[in-house]
């Protein structure tokens, strides 16, 4: 059983509705267009409410961004060894400027390493990990920052013991 509706069109539409009405179902025609437009709006409805979609992709991407953090920290470990303490000195005295950064920041701290002799494989990164470095910015920054912490941790840990040798 079909309900009727009853539609307004503006004048110009109706006006040029009038010579072409015999060759097409007007209804047929309204009748695709709504179902067309409930479609997509019950969509958008459906994709808002499953697990509240931006809720649930706003957490995947801060727990992502942790891992990147978590990693770049542990390079930055690792890395110390080969720092000099020139290096620890200029790296806490920029700290503060870590917030700054760029995307092209991971390119920097790579050819960085590269001169400080840091051997490759302390380098070496799961690869979905470094395709998500290159495809996305806030990824390299978080790392480098990351990075940045875990050598300035190590400089927290020995900096008493090198600024006041017994």
């Amino acid at each position: 059983m079909s309900q009727r509706v009853t539609i307004a069109v503006p004048e110009p539409l109706f006006a040029r509705l009038q010579p072409v009405k015999q060759r097409f179902n007007i209804s047929a025609v309204c009748q695709e267009a709504l179902e067309m437009a409930i479609t997509i709006e019950e969509l958008k409805v459906q994709a808002a409410e499953d697990e509240n979609l931006v809720q649930r992709l706003q957490t995947e991407k801060k727990v992502l961004l942790n891992k990147v953090r978590q990693e770049g920290f542990e390079l930055g470990i690792r890395s110390s060894a080969k720092l000099s303490y020139k290096d620890f000195r200029h790296f806490e005295r920029v700290q503060s400027l870590a917030t700054a950064l760029d995307e092209d920041v991971l390119d920097y701290l790579f050819s960085y390493l590269d001169q400080k002799d840091c051997p490759e494989q302390a380098r070496q990164l799961d690869a979905d990990f470094a395709y998500l470095l290159q495809v996305d910015p806030m990824s390299r920054i978080t790392f480098a920052q990351g990075w940045l912490d875990g050598v300035l941790s190590v400089w927290q840990t020995i900096k008493t013991q090198v600024e006041n040798p017994q």
